[in-house]
């Protein structure tokens, strides 16, 4: 279903379903963060790996702290510092996160993005499992109309308002030990 920038939707809209939207960084597909079968649906349309986490799309770091252990004051300041926008952390989850989006792993990776869209849509929802709208592997789409046709009827929602995003994927850091590593660099630039 096409949706605008103006439509609303409440947790109870997604409940099985999936959405992409357009991002900062790259559009992305989101599935409610405790729904599994929608999460399922991601990783079905995306040709993906289950041993390939989810990261989690939120709009503030009040949404992140139920979901994560043991946050330091200078992990916090990279939070304030870099949030919204396209730095994605890896923490330690807490144990009540479901397994399927983390892959296993007793980490969780957050991002809040600097996109007034994105956020509109999080604060709606709560917090998202995504990743970019492709085939694993192959390029992100990264259009309304690119997502319409190569997906059509797979993805429940399609926001149809295209953004300027920058088509560079978020740098990733990890803060799950006592030393911050980077993972992917992207964007922004961690000393």
């Amino acid at each position: 279903m096409l949706v605008n920038k103006e439509i609303k939707l409440s947790k109870k809209d997604l409940e099985r379903k999936v959405i992409a939207f357009p991002t900062d960084t790259v559009f992305g597909v989101g599935a409610l963060i405790d729904d599994e079968i929608a999460i399922d649906k991601i990783f079905e349309l995306k040709h993906r790996d289950y041993s390939k986490p989810l990261a989690i799309l939120a709009a503030s770091v009040e949404d992140i702290l139920p979901y994560i252990n043991d946050v330091s004051e200078e992990v916090l300041d990279l939070m304030n510092k870099y949030w919204p926008g396209a730095l994605t952390i890896i923490f330690n989850k807490k144990d009540t996160v479901s397994s399927k989006i983390t892959s296993g792993f007793k980490t969780i990776a957050f991002r809040i993005p600097n996109c007034k869209i994105s956020l509109d849509i999080l604060k709606q929802t709560g917090p998202l499992a995504t990743t970019s709208v492709n085939i694993s592997g192959e390029k992100p789409l990264n259009s309304f109309n690119e997502i319409e046709e190569y997906f059509g009827k797979k993805i429940d929602y399609i926001v149809s308002e295209n953004v300027l995003s920058s088509n560079v994927s978020s740098t990733i850091i990890d803060v799950t030990s006592n030393e911050i590593k980077v993972i992917r660099q992207g964007e922004i630039k961690i000393v």
